[in-house]
């Protein structure tokens, strides 16, 4: 066995398929390209979107989290910043997608549910199916708490979606 095959062997592989879910079944309020991407994201299953600002990146994680759980049954948390977590409620109040805010695991319904970071503690995350990470730059600290913490909730989570953080948009 050459090194190349030794370190082959070492890595850890996931077999995951994601969903297939036609663009014509996404919100309609979604320009043709939000659907190709959100399309994509469903199809891996987990996926980050690096996306400039202004370009209703919150309309497609709801819609993300929607779909998951629409064809899975699954719920969904997504984690925020404490400031964006009604701000994303209220987004999905005007495009039909009902966002649960959330403090706790007794606080969860069915469907999609928000949280900010730091009450992840709070929750079981083995009860959801799908997590989407909201302003994600909190992982960047390769080492960090937050970023440990996080990984280790959601190993086992088929589902996952994270975005750039806001402030990015603004970054000359």
């Amino acid at each position: 066995m050459d090194y190349i095959d030794f370190l082959q062997s070492k890595q850890e592989r996931t077999v995951f398929e994601g969903l297939t879910v036609s663009s014509d079944e996404l919100n309609k309020n979604m320009f043709d390209w939000q659907r190709a991407v959100d399309s994509w994201a469903l199809k891996k299953g987990r996926a980050a979107l690096f996306e400039d600002c202004g370009l209703g990146k919150t309309l497609q994680q709801l819609e993300w989290a929607r779909q998951v759980n629409k064809n899975t049954g699954g719920n969904i948390l997504i984690l925020a910043p404490l400031a964006v977590s009604k701000q994303t409620a209220q987004e999905g109040v005007k495009f039909g997608i009902d966002v649960n805010i959330c403090r706790q695991q007794s606080d969860v319904r069915p469907g999609v549910n928000i949280t900010n970071y730091e009450m992840l503690d709070k929750f079981d995350t083995s009860s959801f199916v799908g997590v989407v990470l909201d302003e994600s730059s909190i992982l960047k600290s390769y080492m960090g708490k937050t970023k440990r913490e996080i990984t280790k909730a959601f190993k086992d989570t088929p589902y996952k979606l994270s975005y750039p953080p806001r402030h990015w948009c603004y970054t000359i």
